[in-house]
C-alpha cells in the first residue's frame, strides 16, 4: 500500500466538482420540453417529487474526465479525477446530492433529444428550518475510503485527498481530487479499446469494501459541422456510436468584442442526444430555456461515457464514470450561407 497523502483544505483548484454544491450555487428548477421529437421529455428533477426529509443512505462516485484537446476559450486539464463517498442521515437524498455535487446522471434524467438548463439537473439546496435538536441529528460525511488508484496505460495515479470546507456544522470529510495537464498514453487492449483500471483500498470502519474494476475509454468523436436555420440548430460529428448509445452536449453562448470573447450570454444548457452522428435541436425550446442564439460564439462540449457499477459491501454501489470530452467553438459563417454558426 502506498503512503497516504495528508488532506489539504479544498481550494478553487481542488473543488472543480464539489464547489458548486458546497457553495450553494443557485440551482434553478426550470424544466424544458424536448428539443426534438426523439422522445417524451422527462420532468425536471425538482418536479418529480416533493422534498423529503429524514432519510439516510450512501452515495458514491468516481469520475474521470479525459479531454485530449484543451478548449481554446477556457483551457482545462487533460485529466480530471474526482471521487466522493458520501454517508448521510436526517436529510433527503436530493439535498445530499446537491451539497456534494453528485447529481443523478444526465442519461437518467433526460430522454434523447431533450435539453434543459444545466443548473436544473441538480435538486434545490434549500434546507427547511429545524430546531437545534433536529439539526444535531443531521449528518453529511464524505468518507476516506483508502487509496484511490487509477491506472492509465503504464501510469498509475493515487488521487489526492482534500478536506471539505465545514460551512455547515454537520458537514465534514474529504474528497478525492487529481488534475493533470498531460494525459498519459493509453494502452490498447486486444479488442482495440483502452481500458482504465479503478481501485479503492476500502474503509472497514465505514463499511466500504475494497474493490477494483475496469472501464473502457469511449471512442473519441470529432465535431464536424453546425448549421443554424430559422428553426433548428443541427450538429454533426463522426464517427457515430453504437445503436442505443447517447452523447451529452453542453451549450453556452458567448459575446464577442473586436473578435475576442467576452462574458457568457444566457443560460448554459445540457442536452442528451442519440449517438447517430447528427442532432437536430429545435430553436424554440432552446430559446425558452435561455440559450442566446443571437450570440457571436457558441461553445459546444460533447461527451461520451463509459460506465460501471461496483458493489462496495454495506456501503452499496459505487458509480464509476469515464468521460471523454471534446470541446469546439462555433462562430458565424459569412454569406451566402445563412447558417449562424460554424466550427472555428
Amino acid at each position: 500500500m502506498s503512503s497516504r497523502r495528508r488532506p489539504a483544505l479544498a481550494d478553487a483548484a481542488s473543488a472543480f466538482g464539489i464547489a458548486a454544491g458546497i457553495a450553494g450555487v443557485a440551482l434553478l428548477a426550470l424544466g424544458l420540453t424536448g428539443c426534438s421529437d426523439e422522445g417524451e421529455p422527462r420532468p425536471a428533477l425538482s418536479e418529480q417529487s416533493e422534498f423529503s426529509e429524514g432519510e439516510s443512505g450512501h452515495l458514491a462516485r468516481v469520475h474521470l474526465i479525459l479531454q485530449p484537446q484543451p478548449g481554446t476559450l477556457e483551457p482545462e486539464p487533460q485529466l480530471q479525477i474526482s471521487g466522493r463517498f458520501v454517508e448521510y442521515r436526517g436529510i433527503s437524498e436530493d439535498f445530499a446530492r446537491a451539497r456534494t455535487n453528485l447529481p443523478v446522471p444526465v442519461w437518467e434524467q433526460l430522454v434523447p433529444g431533450q435539453c434543459v438548463p444545466s443548473q436544473s439537473l441538480l435538486p434545490p439546496t434549500d434546507l427547511p428550518r429545524h430546531s437545534a435538536a433536529e439539526s444535531e441529528a443531521k449528518e453529511l460525511s464524505m468518507v476516506d475510503a483508502g487509496d484511490l488508484r487509477i491506472r492509465l496505460g503504464e501510469r498509475e495515479l493515487v488521487a489526492s485527498l482534500a478536506l471539505v470546507p465545514d460551512i455547515l456544522p454537520w458537514l465534514d470529510g474529504v474528497e478525492y481530487v487529481e488534475v493533470d495537464d498531460r494525459l498519459p498514453e493509453l494502452a490498447l487492449g486486444p479488442d482495440g479499446t483502452a481500458p482504465i483500471s479503478v481501485s479503492i483500498d476500502g474503509s472497514p470502519e465505514g463499511g466500504l469494501d475494497a474493490f477494483s474494476t475496469i472501464v473502457a475509454v469511449p471512442e473519441a468523436l470529432e465535431l464536424e459541422a453546425a448549421r443554424l436555420t430559422r428553426s433548428r440548430l443541427t450538429l454533426s460529428w463522426r464517427p457515430p456510436g453504437d445503436s442505443g448509445d447517447t452523447v451529452v452536449l453542453s451549450l453556452q453562448a458567448f459575446g464577442s468584442v473586436d473578435g475576442e470573447f467576452s462574458e457568457p450570454r444566457g443560460e448554459a444548457l445540457t442536452c442528451l442526444v442519440a449517438d447517430t452522428g447528427r442532432a437536430a435541436l429545435a430553436l424554440t425550446p432552446l430559446r425558452e430555456a435561455g440559450l442566446d442564439i443571437s450570440a457571436a460564439k457558441l461553445r459546444v462540449s460533447a461527451s461520451r461515457f463509459g460506465t460501471a457499477k461496483v458493489s462496495a459491501g454495506d456501503f452499496g454501489e459505487v458509480e464509476v464514470f469515464v468521460e471523454l470530452r471534446t470541446i469546439e467553438i462555433l462562430e458565424p459563417q459569412p454569406p451566402p450561407s445563412r447558417a449562424g454558426f460554424g466550427l472555428r
